[in-house]
């Protein structure tokens, strides 16, 4: 009937927006929607008068531009132009050759108009979009008024749009139904002003990005005009510090039109009040403003600023003050700046002032760029602390090359501390391109190491460079051999790793470097554990807190929690960990900051605080999106909170994603964690299909294990998982080879540490000996788990030991002492909110229905259950072995159990065993 409205695709970030329109669209309400230009309310009513178009409704649209505001009817004629061409035809005063002259004219034309829209909708449901209200000429408007207030009376639909300030109501709200609902249209969040910019296609850094979210302030049209002014601007052209973001020429027009009539001292103090970032009237009374109150009153008059009662100036939009700057000439700015430097105290912003005061070499202002740096980089403001060092490095004369390089080392620490991998990256090639001193040098390697993340495999070519570098000085070797170590662990060398990290150890003790010892020897704490050799890592540790003292890094203190998580001491754990993100506990970096919250989602779900662990696994995924640098490390948090709390479909996803990640980044220490705990939410779904995945991610998960001789209880723990993975695909000699391979690990093992690890192989061993027949001795070693878990604060686990406990029993018959055990783990488990295990325990207890009784089906396992539902749909052997990915043995040694637990002796029989009432418990997944 019409071409459906240009915007069709459903505008980003309005779901909730749209929703509520929808409501109101009906002829007894109608829409208004409300706010400055650019906010999105077009795109509203496009994606609205699209789905109605798509429904059938006849679409009459009008969209006037402030040009036509002073053309009679040109409004009423875009209306009518929608309208199909034989009814205009039967409607003669609506054709509009002439503007009706008198008032009996202008009543025959309105009265035409509600003819027309009567017999319209006698074939269509009609919506009428006015988008543009206050640019409606007025001879439209009057015809437009009339129609409105009879919207409900005609069962015409109306949908408006008009052009408010921020904040303001409509003042054309006459031109729309008396009942309709107004709507302002809100800023768009900052994840949707990110998705908006993606979807334009222009690639923009992330710094960039940042600041296009800041001066758009939600703004979708402001957003996409700087995003892509950003993308067509000119490289930077060897600057260390990134230019501003453009404000394009269109963006100026709009934003500083009210201010062309200004007079020049509304103008001066309104650019003042732009380029400082917190603007006062005291502040521009410093300044140079004899009186700040009368130079702004026009523009506050004018909605341009607004001045609180306690003097502080607010500029109406972020994108105005960046607009006033851009507009300004180079001498203006210069002014503007040099007297905000003077007039402030603040040592940042004062820095800033003087800086664009004086755009050219200088080291006073080198000098102060420096100092605030260090400022801001005590606040935990590493990305200021970039800019700044950056810009010292501008200013610092070239005669002094040495000092303009130590600012530019300076500047790359602190980009990678801020997650700027790609600045950091560029300041630190510019040391290594300019400088020959060999600390310099070394250093600047040291922090290209940094920025490269997990990928330190690919990394040895800048640990060599650094060595060259370095000659004979131990107090640069030391450093650089701490690096090798942690590229070693990380490969998956650990006795490499542990060789290394004791000759980084060695060196900084030659070269009196106490803070190079404390972190080596932090680092052979940390292999050791992960060898199994908890007393040489005991020994490590307390030399270097020893040698720490009042000064312990953050890292030293997250290894040291992290070994008393391996020792079960959980809350000794979680207490470290936590006053570690204290924001008094010193400023880290992200790279810190991230490995800080991984380690507290670890203790969290090892303590069973599901919900906590959910909030600090999104906390690792919004950093590592605010810094721009994705990581498999947050994916992993995120897999093992989903884990221990939420949805295990969800955490086998981002497990599978920190799996792929790691082994993409030749991360073998953190791929065998992911793969862990992707078998361990495999498995928890209970279903024979998720046992076979968990046995794959867990068979690699050992393999790697046995090749970089780990035996840490981390390890013990995903080997006891694979126990039960192997159970539940039928393959039980292979699980007790794994099982005894577990025992040999932790024979060696001093006292009680790895207490948890070895009640988690109680309950595998258990889970043995109930496949195995041997049901007493498995509810023993249950026992025995439970037991031991009882006493260690690992509620998940003891819950797991309670599950598989259940289940033995009741495949036992035992259907009182299964009832208990079950309702034990449901107490726990509902206190913690642990919703996997909520389930298992449902599904348990689904097998328990006296329904489910007949023919001792319930005694059968996953696997047999599996195996049982496949012959009996004429699967071959070979067939079923091919469907489960298990050995034809397995297929044969499993169809023999179910045989005999369902008392038959053919396929036959089978067959009808599972087609008989009552044995619909064949489909019901394990």
């Amino acid at each position: 009937m019409q071409p459906v409205p240009s915007g069709s695709t459903p505008p980003i970030g309005r779901d909730l927006l749209l929703a509520a329109a929808r409501d109101a669209l009906r002829p007894d309400r109608g829409l208004l929607l409300t706010g400055p230009a650019g906010i999105g309310k077009s795109a509203v009513l496009d994606a609205l008068a699209a789905e109605a178009a798509a429904a059938g409704v006849l679409v009459l649209r009008s969209a006037p531009v402030p040009e036509e505001s002073v053309l009679p009817y040109a409004a009423l004629g875009d209306l009518l132009s929608c309208a199909p061409p034989d009814l205009l035809a039967q409607h003669p005063p609506l054709l509009l050759r002439t503007a009706p002259g008198t008032a009996q004219d202008r009543l025959a034309l309105h009265t035409a108009a509600v003819r027309l829209l009567r017999t319209l909708v006698q074939d269509f449901p009609v919506l009428l979009v006015l988008d543009g209200l206050q640019d409606l000429d007025p001879p439209s408007a009057a015809v437009l008024s009339f129609l409105t207030r009879r919207a409900a009376s005609l069962a015409v639909t109306v949908a408006a749009a008009e052009r408010t300030g921020s904040g303001e109501s409509a003042l054309r709200n006459r031109l729309c139904p008396p009942t309709a609902l107004e709507l302002a249209v809100p800023p768009l969040s900052e994840d949707a002003v990110e998705e908006l910019i993606l979807r334009q296609g222009a690639a923009t850094p992330i710094r960039e990005l940042r600041r296009i979210q800041q001066l758009s302030a939600g703004n979708p049209f402001y957003a996409r005009e700087l995003a892509l002014a950003v993308h067509n601007r000119p490289q930077p052209g060897g600057r260390w510090a990134e230019e501003e973001t453009p404000v394009p020429r269109r963006l100026r027009n709009l934003l500083l039109a009210p201010t062309r009539a200004l007079p020049p001292q509304s103008r001066s103090a309104l650019l003042l009040a732009a380029c400082s970032p917190q603007p006062t009237l005291g502040l521009l009374h410093a300044a140079g403003v004899a009186d700040p109150v009368a130079a702004l009153a026009e523009a506050e008059r004018l909605g341009l600023v607004s001045v609180a009662a306690h003097g502080r100036v607010r500029l109406r939009h972020p994108l105005l003050g960046a607009a006033l700057q851009a507009e300004a000439l180079l001498r203006e700015r210069i002014a503007v700046h040099t007297a905000l430097a003077a007039a402030t105290v603040e040592p940042i912003a004062r820095a800033r002032h003087l800086a664009l005061a004086r755009p050219r070499e200088d080291a006073e202002v080198a000098a102060a760029l420096a100092a605030a740096a260090d400022v801001a980089r005590h606040r935990g403001e590493a990305d200021t602390a970039y800019e700044l060092t950056a810009l010292a490095a501008e200013h610092t004369p070239a005669a002094d090359p040495r000092q303009r390089t130590a600012h530019l080392l300076a500047a790359a620490a602190h980009a990678a501390d801020a997650g700027l991998h790609e600045d950091a990256r560029r300041c630190a090639a510019g040391v290594l391109t300019d400088s020959a001193d060999p600390a310099q040098r070394v250093r600047a390697r040291m922090i290209l190491l940094e920025t490269v993340g997990q990928a330190l495999d690919e990394a040895g070519g800048l640990i060599q460079g650094g060595l060259t570098d370095a000659g004979d000085d131990p107090a640069l070797l030391a450093p650089l051999y701490f690096w090798s170590a942690v590229r070693e662990l990380l490969g998956g060398r650990t006795g490499t790793a542990a060789a290394e990290a004791q000759r980084a150890a060695t060196l900084a003790f030659a070269a009196e470097d106490r803070a190079t010892r404390v972190e080596a020897l932090g680092l052979v704490a940390t292999v050791q554990g992960l060898r199994g050799n908890p007393m040489a890592a005991d020994a490590a540790l307390e030399l270097a807190l020893h040698l720490a003292a009042a000064e312990q890094s953050a890292s030293l203190l997250r290894r040291l929690a992290l070994a008393q998580l391996d020792a079960d001491q959980v809350p000794q754990a979680r207490r470290r960990v936590t006053a570690l993100l204290d924001p008094g506990a010193g400023a880290e970096g992200v790279e810190d900051t991230l490995a800080t919250l991984v380690a507290l989602v670890r203790i969290q779900t090892r303590a069973g605080e599901c919900r906590q662990a959910l909030a600090t696994a999104e906390r690792c995924t919004a950093l590592v999106a605010d810094a721009g640098q994705p990581s498999p490390l947050a994916a992993y948090a995120a897999a093992l909170a989903e884990a221990a709390g939420g949805s295990t479909a969800r955490a086998a996803e981002l497990a599978q994603h920190a799996v792929d990640g790691c082994a993409a980044a030749s991360d073998r220490l953190f791929q065998v964690r992911a793969l862990g705990v992707l078998g361990q939410a495999l498995l928890l779904t209970g279903r024979a299909e998720g046992a076979a995945r968990a046995g794959e991610a867990l068979q690699r998960a050992r393999e790697l294990s046995e090749a970089m001789e780990l035996a840490d209880p981390d390890t013990v723990r995903r080997l006891a998982d694979l126990v039960e993975a192997l159970l539940q695909s039928g393959e039980t000699a292979e699980a007790s080879t794994v099982l005894a391979e577990s025992r040999r690990l932790t024979g060696g093992w001093p006292g009680s540490w790895g207490a948890g690890a070895v009640a988690a192989l109680d309950r595998a061993e258990g889970l043995v000996l109930a496949a195995l027949g041997q049901t007493e001795e498995a509810i023993a070693a249950l026992r025995v788990s439970a037991s031991r878990l009882q006493d260690l604060p690992l509620p998940l686990e003891l819950a797991r030991t309670l599950i598989a406990w259940g289940a033995v029993e009741r495949r036992a018959r035992h259907r009182a002492a299964a009832r208990a055990v079950l309702a034990e783990a449901e107490t726990v488990c509902r206190t913690l909110r642990a919703e996997p295990l909520l389930l298992r325990i449902e599904q348990e207890r689904e097998r328990l229905e006296p329904g489910d009784r007949a023919g001792a089906a319930d005694d059968l396992t996953a696997s047999e259950h599996r195996v049982a539902e496949l012959v009996a749909g004429g699967a071959t052997n070979r067939e079923v072995a091919a469907a489960l990915f298990v050995s034809i043995k397995t297929v044969e040694g499993t169809l023999s159990r179910v045989y005999r637990k369902l008392g038959v002796r053919s396929r036959t029989a089978l067959t009808r065993a599972v087609a008989a009432p009552g044995r619909a418990v064949l489909t019901t997944p394990h």
